[in-house]
């Protein structure tokens, strides 16, 4: 068994994630009505936010090396980020240092660089290791369900996590924050890289946001 799993994304009228400005206030207070145990990401979205973050990665402290004291009544989410390739070396402290982030968990491979794992060691990173040349989500969620007693996890990544995650069969829901903006040939799909066709869904939610912005929620009919 994995964990109730919802693609929650931001996305331009003709279906892009880049190309336009989110509403970002918009997009984590729907996030955040979720109450999500978890949210993964994949390591390239993770890059890319570090500047939403810091203009500047700081250097590591010696708090970084020590994992959070964590209260029981914390109700931020875990942040699952895989990264096989070991791409978000010497960046996990900016992820953990997150107001919004309870900790890390890094999901990685059997092919993921022992140095990457020697790093995450040595600063009390949790890992999962599960896969052959790339992370295996559905065993990752089970194992993180198994140890963590996660109950709904939230993608908010880009199109190649979230391409996997449909590609698999893993997703329950589709939430999508629709924004009054039109991309064209700049922009960049949110499932690019999804390669299974007749995906169907089923709209369950609908509701105008801020006067300008479409928050619609889809089921995912299984097969």
């Amino acid at each position: 068994m994995i964990p109730k799993l919802i693609i929650h994304n931001s996305v331009s009228l003709d279906g892009s994630t880049t190309g336009f400005e989110a509403n970002l206030d918009v997009h984590y207070k729907i996030l955040s009505s979720y109450q999500p145990d978890a949210m993964i990401v994949g390591s390239n979205t993770a890059k890319t936010g570090t500047q939403f973050f810091c203009e500047k990665i700081p250097p590591e402290e010696e708090s970084d090396f020590r994992k959070p004291e964590i209260q029981p009544d914390d109700p931020r989410a875990y942040w699952l980020i895989a990264d096989s390739k070991g791409i978000l070396e010497g960046l996990m402290h900016v992820f953990r240092r997150s107001e919004y982030s309870k900790d890390v968990i890094v999901l990685v491979s059997e092919r993921t660089p022992e140095a990457y794992i020697n790093y995450l060691k040595e600063r009390n990173y949790d890992f999962i290791r599960i896969g052959a040349d790339r992370v295996n989500i559905r065993h990752a969620l089970e194992i993180a369900k198994e140890k963590y007693g996660f109950e709904l996890v939230v993608s908010d990544s880009g199109g190649v996590l979230n391409s996997i995650l449909l590609e698999y069969g893993l997703v329950e829901e589709i939430s999508l924050i629709l924004t009054p903006e039109i991309t064209g040939k700049n922009g960049t799909n949110l499932f690019r890289t999804l390669e299974k066709s007749g995906i169907r869904l089923e709209l369950i939610r609908d509701e105008i946001v801020e006067k300008q912005y479409v928050h619609l929620v889809y089921r995912v009919l299984k097969e």
